[in-house]
């Protein structure tokens, strides 16, 4: 039988790494699952409706995809089934016609409202009496510094 050995990383990395997972894997889990029973909607639904939201309604498809994470195909049938919940409309670009631009409906405003309050009470008993305030602008922090450096069209992304 062959001897498989186990590369040694940065332990803390690690460590971190599997918090991190977890972590977003209960959160999301939990926000899901809410979002679903109390609105019919999925959390990456509420996702597209909260980035639509915080840029003035409207983003092209490709920016859209890249903000929530999400492969371009996966990110169009996602828009298609927000359409058919009225959340959403397609428009095509102006200038050349070949992009097209997701924009938030006012049903998908009204939508984002009532998700926010869900999302807003979830994540605050997921943190609440476990995590102190100055832990959380600790975590966030080191957060968005790997957001910046690793997200796709950053210099230093694989």
């Amino acid at each position: 039988m062959p001897e498989h050995r186990y590369v040694r990383g940065n332990s803390e990395q690690l460590a971190a790494w599997r918090a991190l997972y977890r972590a977003d894997a209960l959160l999301s889990a939990r926000l899901d699952a809410q979002l679903r029973a109390a609105l019919g909607i999925t959390f990456y639904m509420r996702e597209v409706l909260d980035v639509l939201h915080r840029n003035n309604g409207r983003l092209r498809m490709g920016l859209l995809a890249a903000e929530v994470v999400m492969s371009q195909g996966g990110m169009t049938r996602l828009i298609t089934r927000m359409e058919g919940r009225g959340l959403v409309r397609r428009e095509p670009g102006t200038v050349d016609g070949r992009t097209t631009w997701a924009v938030l409906t006012d049903t998908g405003g009204q939508m984002m409202v009532r998700a926010q309050t869900i999302v807003e009470s979830v994540v605050s008993g997921f943190f609440d009496r476990h995590v102190t305030d100055t832990d959380l602008r600790c975590c966030a922090s080191a957060l968005t510094a790997l957001d910046r450096a690793n997200s796709i069209g950053s210099r230093r992304s694989v």
